[in-house]
């Protein structure tokens, strides 16, 4: 999972929580995303744990959505790749905080 700013110059209080069906919560990390530090890529969890739900606070504003991904022809993954999600922390037109998330493949090393 990435985590991205969409605006530079904006900055934003930012916590991403994944849960499977049973709530149980897979990730959990709190960002502070601003210019210096607009990104965080590559933050894993176990892939046998079934993310369900994609809950993204952007300085108090909660998204939640499906986890993305299975329904696009090009995921599941193949090879070390797994499936992965890139958030993204934008504006919308009326300046409140918005999130879009998109699904992809991300390439997972060992340890």
């Amino acid at each position: 999972m990435s985590t991205y700013l969409g605006d530079r110059e904006e900055t934003h209080r930012v916590t991403v929580t994944v849960t499977n069906a049973n709530s149980d919560v897979l990730f959990e990390r709190e960002y502070q995303l601003s210019d210096s530090n607009e990104a965080d890529e590559d933050a894993t969890f176990p892939a046998s744990t079934d993310p369900e739900t994609i809950a993204v606070t952007v300085d108090g504003t909660r998204f939640e959505r499906d986890w993305p991904g299975f329904e696009q022809r090009a995921l599941p993954c193949d090879s070390s790749n797994e499936a992965g999600v890139e958030i993204y922390v934008e504006n919308a037109q009326d300046g409140t905080p918005d999130v879009q998330l998109e699904a992809d493949c991300q390439s997972i090393t060992g340890a």
